[in-house]
Parts: structure tokens; C-alpha cells; sequence
């Protein structure tokens, strides 16, 4: 697939029935797939760029209080900022607990589209 914005691999990563990478079908879909990334991975686990990541599957591990989802929507408010400012723009983030199982809402726009879109992330411990 060829854009003005170019090829990106699809997320998670998977060869389709030609033998052949497939690609995002939109620029939507490839923000989406790089939130989702930023969310999942944990600080200091890319090699080059430690500081890339959301450190929310942490909290599967930590003991959920008011302080610690403040910190946690603080951190990831920040991360989405920094590493997808250009790319979307945050309207809201709400994180939460329910019993055993954390859930991330976020509201966003991609840069240049009018419509907001809504990823919610919920891990629970396994």
C-alpha cells in the first residue's frame, strides 16, 4: 500500500497470503497500532530508546490506590505527548481498577482528521 504518509507494517506484525508483510490500510489504524505499542511496552525494554513506553503493564504487579492510577495517567498523558504529540491529539485519558483488572480509556483525533476515536486497554492479572 502506498500513502502520502507511506508503507507501515501492521501491528502485530503478520505476512499475508501472498508471502508479503502486511501493511496498515490507513494512517488511523497505524496510530492506533503505535498507542497501542506506547502502552504496552515498559520502560527500559527498547534498548536505544529507554525511555520509550507507557510502564502500564506494571501495574498488573503494583497495589492499585488513588495515587498510584494518578501516576500512572500522569505518566502516560506525558509518553503519548512526547512520542505521539505530532501524530494525535489527547482529549482525554481516564485509568482505572475495577476488582483485579486495569483499564485505560483514551479519547483521541489523529493529527489532521476531525473525527475523535476511543481505544480502551484493560489488563487484568492472569
Amino acid at each position: 500500500m502506498s500513502s502520502s504518509y507511506g508503507r507501515h507494517l501492521l501491528f502485530p506484525f503478520r505476512i499475508g497470503s501472498d508471502g508479503r508483510s502486511m501493511a496498515v490500510a490507513s494512517r488511523a489504524e497505524h496510530v492506533r497500532d503505535e498507542l497501542v505499542q506506547l502502552i504496552l511496552i515498559n520502560l527500559g525494554e527498547r534498548l536505544f530508546m529507554p525511555e520509550f513506553g507507557g510502564n502500564t503493564r506494571r501495574l498488573v504487579f503494583e497495589n492499585i490506590d488513588e495515587p498510584t492510577l494518578a501516576m500512572t495517567k500522569a505518566m502516560l498523558t506525558d509518553a503519548i505527548n512526547r512520542w505521539l504529540g505530532k501524530r494525535l491529539t489527547l482529549e482525554s485519558l481516564s485509568v482505572g481498577a475495577k476488582e483485579e483488572t486495569i483499564e485505560v480509556d483514551i479519547r483521541y483525533r489523529v493529527a489532521g482528521e476531525e473525527v475523535s476515536r476511543t481505544l480502551t486497554f484493560q489488563r487484568g492479572r492472569e
